[in-house]
């Protein structure tokens, strides 16, 4: 992993998430276990495109110019089972506004791809 991922992507509230032919949208997600957590689905943040297994290019601004602080390509992976109830408390306790319905939100990992 890229030297500062995880520092910019912790303090970051908001990435940009960018998939194969789309333009990049922003995205509320908590950093844990290495990778980003997010919420999609039912009355949560919408990201067409985004699909378990595929692939997405994360863009972190920094906080003080606003323009891009750090870029990376992430593994998709929609969390389930026990990885999803481990993740889900932590998603809930960071939304801002909102309240997402915890049986229908989809738990969406981000894995930045550490490559040679």
């Amino acid at each position: 992993m890229e030297p500062g991922i995880a520092e910019v992507a912790r303090k970051a509230g908001v990435l940009w998430v960018e998939l194969p032919g789309r333009a990049p949208v922003p995205v509320w997600q908590v950093w844990r276990d290495g990778a980003s957590h997010l919420l999609t689905g039912p009355g949560e943040q919408p990201l067409p495109g985004l699909a378990d297994g595929g692939a997405a290019t994360v863009i972190a601004r920094s906080p003080d110019t606003g323009g891009r602080a750090a870029t990376w390509a992430a593994t998709v992976r929609v969390l389930a089972g026990a990885e999803r109830a481990e993740a889900l408390p932590a998603l809930l306790a960071a939304r801002l506004n909102g309240t997402p319905d915890p049986d229908s939100a989809v738990v969406v990992e981000l894995r930045p791809v550490v490559g040679p």
